[in-house]
Parts: C-alpha cells; structure tokens; sequence
C-alpha cells in the first residue's frame, strides 16, 4: 500500500525527542501529514516532557498524543521496542511516520504490524521500513528538523506553511487575559526559565534589563517560567519592591502560559521551550543565546548571540544593552 494513499485515516507520527520547542517545531510536519489523510488528523507518540498532551491539546489536527512510558511496559531498554509493539498494536495504525534516527521505533512499529512504516532509514532503522524512499547518506549532518523536511518531500507529502502554530480555545484565552497587568501600556513576557544552566541568562540580567526595558519603553513585565524559577521571579519582584505592573506567571499549565504571551507584543527569554511557544503563539519573541546556538529559523524569533559583534567589537556575552537595541531595531518604542 503506498505510504501517500489517502485511504488511510489512522497515521501514527512517532517525534521521542523531549523538548517543548521540539514538539513546536514539528507542527508543520504533523499538519502535512495530517492533510494527507481523509480524517485530517495524526497519533503523535512522544516523551512527557514535551508536555505535548496540554501544548496540543487545541490543535485540531492532532487525534492524540501518547507518552512513552518507562512505568507501564518499560518502552526502553533491551525489551523496549517489543513493549512499545505491544502497547501500540490496539491502536491498529495504519501508518507509522518515525522523525527520528532510531531503530526502536522502526522496530516497534514492525512488532505492532503497522503495514506503512516511513522512516529516515539511518542504519539499522532500514532494515524494518516499508518506505521507497528515505535519506541517503549525505542527509545523515542533517538537524532532525531538515530530516524530517526531507522525508516528508521524498514521500510525496507537501508542506504548504513551515512556520508553527499554536491553537486556542475561547475558554483558554479568556482565561489568559486575566493575568495581565491592568496598566495599558506594552506587554512583554520574560522567559526566565532554562532546562540548562549553561542557557540561563541569569537573575542579575533580567533585573537589568527589566529597569532598561521600564525607562525606555515604560512596559510591563509578566515572568513566565516552571516551579524552579520561582525564586528568581520573586527576586526580580522584590528588587522592584512588588509593582504592579510586573506579574508573575510561574508554573502555569503550558497551553495557558502560551496563551498569555500571544497576549503580549513581545516575549524575550532564554533558549528555552517558552520563546517558541511564544512565537508558535504569534508573538514576536528575541532569543538570548548565551549558551547555544540558534538551530530551527523561525520568522518571529530573533536570535541574540554571545560573542556577537557590537560597534566593532566583540561581546563575551549577551548585554541587556544588546537586547534593548534589538528591540529598538525591530520599531518597538514607546
């Protein structure tokens, strides 16, 4: 059966990598995808701490998402892929389209007897597709995000918008407008959270910026971050003495959070799932990358780098000064 028939309603996408901007930046693949089916809907597969059940929870070309689970049948370790089988077969897919290197997932996918199984066919991962066609060897230097691009376009799968987008209830945006500063003046939302030390900015930048940001633009803050970044934002606060014009959004349900920043005419942060949230959101969001490169290229995310050159030289790190004329540059003034 041809992996592109449109016969075939119940497709399984298989993404295991574990971030929230992961499960971002593989949207516009879930969608191509989710066209090429009568249904107009995917199965995703993915890891918890992509947090994708709550994320795409409104999506609406997305049946639902499945966690892999190390609880219940263990989808790791030598007997993992067998496990996995087993826990996917009730489902009776139809089509398993696995965006990662692995040859667990090819493995899996073969046990639950999914008759379509595209995959990259790196290595191993070959032996258990069905696919014609997959990446040749030059494709193997590829970021997941370009193989995933590249297996879509060999199987015939068009990608009509490459740029993520999250979806909303009424109920959900209602709600998200209640934790905004009543001030009305610009909004901005600082991402302060970071799943890695070596990308965290640091509470002694975010103060500086936010006294540069209320000089220059007059804005209100609102503090997005997970449970660890709790002591940061209350630092940030008391240093400000509690104002109102700076809210704290911190350990929210990530759909709502999300919600809150396409609110907001800015959102500026770490490398972290928050700051493509955000712009998956609409939001124009600038990134500071202390400690990472920029890897996905979104249009509304403007990357800001250490070691960047600024007015002929070279800075060692990310400035608030830098990301204040970053805003500048892009028309935001009071």
């Amino acid at each position: 059966m041809n992996p592109q028939s449109k016969s075939e309603e119940n497709l399984l996408v298989i993404q295991p990598l574990p971030g929230i901007g992961d499960a971002i930046w593989h949207l516009p693949h879930l969608k191509a995808l989710a066209n090429s089916t009568p249904s107009g809907k995917v199965t995703l597969l993915t890891k918890s701490r992509s947090l994708a059940k709550q994320l795409l929870s409104e999506t609406y070309f997305v049946k639902e998402v499945l966690y892999l689970s190390q609880e219940n049948g263990d989808h790791f370790g030598i007997l993992g892929p067998v496990n996995l089988g087993k826990f996917l077969t009730p489902f009776k897919f139809d089509q398993a389209w696995i965006l990662h290197n692995s040859a667990r997932y090819s493995i899996a996918s073969w046990w639950a007897r999914i008759p379509n199984r595209i995959g990259f066919g790196i290595g191993w991962q070959d032996a258990f597709l069905t696919s014609a066609h997959t990446l040749s060897k030059n494709d193997k230097r590829l970021t997941t995000i370009e193989k995933s691009k590249q297996l879509l376009r060999l199987n015939g799968i068009a990608i009509d918008d490459d740029k993520p987008a999250l979806y909303f209830s009424e109920t959900i945006l209602k709600s998200a407008k209640r934790h905004l500063p009543e001030e009305k003046h610009l909004n901005i939302a600082l991402a302060i959270g970071s799943s890695e030390s070596r990308k965290q900015w640091g509470t002694e930048n975010f103060i500086r910026l936010v006294e540069v940001l209320t000089n220059i633009l007059k804005a209100n803050i609102i503090l997005v971050g997970g449970d660890e970044d709790a002591e940061m934002a209350v630092n940030i606060c008391k240093h400000f003495e509690n104002p109102r014009w700076i809210k704290q959004l911190i350990n929210h349900p990530i759909l709502e959070a999300a919600a809150v920043t396409k609110f907001c005419q800015v959102c500026i942060g770490n490398d972290t799932g928050i700051l493509n949230v955000a712009a998956a959101a609409g939001t124009q969001a600038f990134g500071i990358f202390c400690g990472s490169r920029p890897l996905n290229p979104d249009p509304l995310i403007t990357p800001i780098e250490a070691s960047a050159t600024q007015r002929g030289s070279v800075q060692s790190t990310v400035t608030p000064e830098m990301v204040i004329e970053e805003l500048i540059a892009a028309g935001f003034t009071k």
